[in-house]
C-alpha cells in the first residue's frame, strides 16, 4: 500500500500548525468575533478598548446584624457608573490632584479648552461649597471587551464631591454626544481606543 504524500504549501509557507485549521460549523452560533478567517488569512482581533467612568457608591447601614424577618435591619446600597470621556477623565484627574496639594491651584493655567467651561471649572474650584456628601465618588477605568462577561482591568480613583459635579456638568454639557445615552459601551475616539483597535495577531491558512 502506498503512504500518501503530504502535499506542500503553496511558496513554500511554513505555516503546519494551521494547515488544517477549520472552524466547526457550530462555531457561528457561538457569538465569538474571533477568529475572522477571510482571503485565506486567518485574523484574531483585539477587542479590548478603555472606558472612562464617573462613579459613585451609597450605602446606608443600620448597624444592625440582617435579620430577613425583620425589615428595620435591611441596609441600602447603591452603585451608579457614568461614562465619560477620556478628556474629562482627565481633567477630574487634575483637580484631584490639586485638592490632594500636589499640583498649586493657578487661576493662570488653562483647564478646559473652552473658554466658559474653563471658567465654571475654576469659579467651582475658587469656593468652598456644603455639598452632600451621603455617597463615595470616583473616578473609574476599565480596559474591557463590552460583551466581555467580567472586565480584564478595572481602577478606581475616589475623588471629592466637588470634582464629582464638576466633572458630571462637563460630561452633560461640553463632550462627545456618543456618551448622552449612558449605555456604558460607546468606544470614544482617543488615541488610546485607536491604537488598541490596530492590534491584531494575522496567520497565512495553508492552501493545497
Amino acid at each position: 500500500m502506498k503512504k500518501k504524500r503530504r502535499k506542500k504549501c503553496k511558496n513554500n509557507c511554513n505555516c503546519d500548525p494551521l494547515e488544517n485549521y477549520e472552524l466547526p460549523p457550530c462555531a457561528k452560533f457561538l457569538g465569538s468575533p474571533n477568529p475572522l478567517i477571510k482571503d485565506g488569512q486567518i485574523l484574531y482581533r483585539n477587542l479590548n478598548r478603555l472606558y472612562f467612568f464617573l462613579t459613585y457608591n451609597y450605602s446606608k447601614f443600620n448597624n444592625q446584624n440582617y435579620n430577613p424577618i425583620n425589615p428595620a435591619t435591611f441596609n441600602v446600597n447603591a452603585n451608579a457608573n457614568l461614562q465619560i470621556d477620556l478628556y474629562c477623565f482627565i481633567i477630574g484627574l487634575y483637580i484631584n490632584e490639586v485638592e490632594k496639594g500636589n499640583i498649586n491651584f493657578d487661576s493662570n493655567v488653562k483647564i478646559h479648552d473652552d473658554e466658559k467651561a474653563d471658567e465654571f471649572i475654576k469659579k467651582v474650584m475658587e469656593n468652598n461649597y456644603d455639598l452632600d456628601s451621603s455617597f463615595v465618588p470616583a473616578l473609574t477605568y476599565v480596559i474591557s471587551n463590552s460583551n466581555a462577561v467580567i472586565a480584564l482591568f478595572t481602577g478606581t480613583i475616589d475623588i471629592s464631591i466637588t470634582n464629582f459635579y464638576i466633572i458630571l456638568m462637563l460630561s452633560r454639557f461640553n463632550s462627545d454626544y456618543g456618551l448622552l445615552f449612558s449605555d456604558n459601551a460607546y468606544v470614544t475616539n482617543d488615541f488610546i481606543n485607536r491604537t488598541l483597535a490596530n492590534i491584531y495577531v494575522e496567520f497565512n491558512k495553508c492552501r493545497k
